[in-house]
């Protein structure tokens, strides 16, 4: 812009000067300043197209960032005007050391030829702007349609991400829940463990004790070479253990008849495991890899029992205990006889030395 004002005020100095050396009478002086006016206003003119060009070009740069080629060729052809218009000075002060009208009227109409080409530059490069920005309003409307096939996407990414969250959510509420019932399942088996403690103490009490009951002889024992032998007393049939003593010849009238003779329990063979009962023909036997324990059990006590409770123990040859096993009798009534058969699983009666069967007492 400072360049074309100085274009400006060298044209009006040469044309003043020009006019000052004619003034004496030369004609065509008069029609140079008639030229140069309008010249002068087409230049006015030109000077405003500049301005509004500024003022689009500014626009331009605001509304459009990315269309810059456009500027930029735009920036060559005014770095060409200005090449020209510095060539026009040239030829202005050329025409300010000639005094020929046929010169100046040469310069002029070069400088039109010029504004004619500038104007036709700005034209091409309106179109080339509004061309521009109907390119970017058809891809704005272009990337907003091309977006509509997503929402639906999005929508079924947003409605799974929401169900994947509530299904997180729940499951963290089950671990929690689970880690309560283990934590409590946990103090429960410590309690039990505790609870178990306290019956093992009190079996080895009690094994502490049968053992002191045993050498009080309350205990029966037995080998694996020798079962207890029964003894020789005569039985009942019908399953009593009571034998009649042979009757007396016939007693003299007024003599008392002699009472039944009752024999004891160890005259039958039984043994006393505590408690009032007693055990006979106690065997330990094979029962493929395992063992069979079988015997007799007469209770004496002083009472029946709906459930009478025994327990069995196995020992090896360094007199370590191997095996315990409980059994009960129910509806055990005071005088009967019962049998029982017990299975030792995994001892064989090779690996077992001795065997105890005693009364299980309850502490």
């Amino acid at each position: 812009m400072k360049c074309m004002h100085y274009v400006i005020v060298s044209l009006f100095l040469l044309f003043a000067l020009f006019g000052a050396r004619n003034a004496n009478g030369q004609a065509g002086a008069q029609d140079v300043m008639k030229e140069f006016d309008d010249f002068q206003k087409s230049l006015a003119n030109w000077m405003k197209n500049l301005d509004n060009l500024g003022a689009q070009f500014a626009a331009l740069q605001k509304s459009v960032g990315d269309s810059m080629t456009p500027v930029k060729e735009f920036e060559k052809v005014i770095k060409g005007n200005e090449e020209k218009l510095n060539s026009i000075v040239a030829r202005l002060e050329a025409v300010e050391k000639s005094s020929s009208v046929a010169e100046v009227k040469g310069v002029l109409d070069s400088f039109n030829k010029t504004l004619d080409v500038l104007k036709k530059l700005l034209a091409d490069l309106t179109k080339r702007v509004e061309d521009q920005e109907i390119k970017t309003a058809v891809l704005e409307k272009r990337y907003h349609e091309s977006q509509r096939p997503l929402e639906p996407i999005k929508k079924a990414i947003d409605d799974l991400s929401k169900l994947v969250t509530d299904k997180l959510g729940e499951q963290e509420k089950k671990i929690v829940t689970a880690e309560d019932s283990i934590k409590m399942r946990v103090a429960s088996f410590d309690s039990t463990l505790k609870t178990f403690e306290g019956q093992l103490k009190t079996i080895s009490d009690l094994d502490a004790r049968m053992k002191k009951l045993e050498k009080g002889g309350i205990a029966v024992t037995g080998t694996v070479t020798a079962a207890v032998p029964p003894s020789a007393p005569t039985q009942m049939p019908s399953g009593t253990e009571t034998v009649k003593v042979a009757e007396a010849p016939e007693a003299v009238e007024g003599e008392e008849e002699e009472k039944e003779y009752v024999p004891t329990p160890e005259e039958e063979g039984f043994q006393d495991v505590g408690d009032g009962f007693y055990v006979r023909n106690v065997s330990l036997l094979p029962f493929g890899s395992s063992s069979q324990i079988k015997g007799e059990i007469k209770n004496l006590s002083d009472r029946d029992r709906s459930i009478a409770a025994f327990t069995i123990r196995i020992f090896n040859a360094s007199d370590a205990l191997l095996f315990t096993q409980d059994f009960s009798i129910k509806t055990f009534r005071q005088g009967d006889v019962r049998t029982f058969n017990e299975i030792v699983s995994g001892y064989s009666p090779l690996e077992i030395a001795r065997y105890e069967i005693v009364t299980k007492r309850r502490y």
